[in-house]
């Protein structure tokens, strides 16, 4: 995101403001609890973990691993669509009965879909949505490995020493054998059962929290908590502080013209 575009907050309806006033003029309509609420989180976010995802096909492992994510404040999310779309959370009353595979009511997730940056890839001419993505995440700095039982890495081994993209295939039959290849490398989480996998949102979980408690320990160590810069953090706390209120074009228009 260029310097200029987090510096104004665009509402649904296309109108631009300048984030600055956007969160002046929307404060006074939030509580001080909330305010609190969003700076601590906002404080807390890690960017240098990514989390991907190719072709889920069942909708609670896809709001799961949404979840999850949220929750242990990983802020980027990338999702390839092949066969499957990705299950986006809706509310069960937005939906028509003909929108409702794939679709998962907001509450599956407590919402944590609207808290996270994500991205949807859906392919072009002669690459694969799995292809498109793992380039588009290494384009912004990220090395990208791509879970599979015959990974050369495990999972403790996986380094952090720059930006990192995890990525997760098919709950059946793992990631394409392409957006495998066009991958930095391959990583495994040990087994020591007969079970020879991990349903896919246990396995996000793991993988994030691990990966994730290493990337807090160094940021600990540096004095930090988080990994968002103040104008990210301003760009995020107005589309978050606008997306707890109703009518936010009609609020913003008498707020601020």
């Amino acid at each position: 995101m260029s310097q200029r575009a987090i510096e104004f907050y665009t509402s649904p309806q296309g109108q631009q403001y300048p984030v600055k006033q956007v969160i002046d003029a929307l404060s006074t309509l939030t509580s001080d609890e909330r305010l609190e609420r969003i700076t601590t989180v906002l404080d807390q976010r890690i960017t240098s973990l990514a989390l991907g995802v190719e072709d889920l096909h069942h909708e609670h492992n896809g709001a799961a691993c949404l979840r999850t994510a949220e929750g242990l404040g990983i802020h980027k999310i990338f999702a390839a669509e092949i066969r499957n779309a990705y299950p986006h959370p809706a509310m069960e009353s937005d939906l028509k009965p003909t929108d409702k595979k794939g679709r998962i009511p907001k509450g599956i997730t407590m919402h944590a879909h609207r808290w996270v940056d994500m991205e949807i890839y859906k392919g072009q001419a002669q690459q694969s949505a799995g292809v498109e993505m793992v380039q588009a995440a290494q384009a912004r700095g990220y090395k990208v490995f791509g879970a599979g039982p015959r990974g050369n890495f495990e999972l403790l081994d996986l380094p952090i020493d720059q930006p990192i993209m995890v990525l997760f295939g098919n709950e059946a039959s793992g990631l394409r054998d392409d957006t495998m290849e066009a991958c930095d490398g391959v990583f495994r989480i040990p087994m020591y059962g007969f079970t020879e996998s991990f349903n896919i949102s246990v396995s996000v979980g793991m993988v994030l929290e691990q990966l994730g408690a290493r990337i807090r320990q160094r940021l600990q160590q540096q004095g930090l908590q988080g990994e968002l810069s103040e104008a990210e953090k301003d760009w995020w706390r107005a589309q978050w502080i606008a997306r707890d209120l109703r009518g936010i074009d009609i609020i913003l228009k008498e707020l601020l013209g």
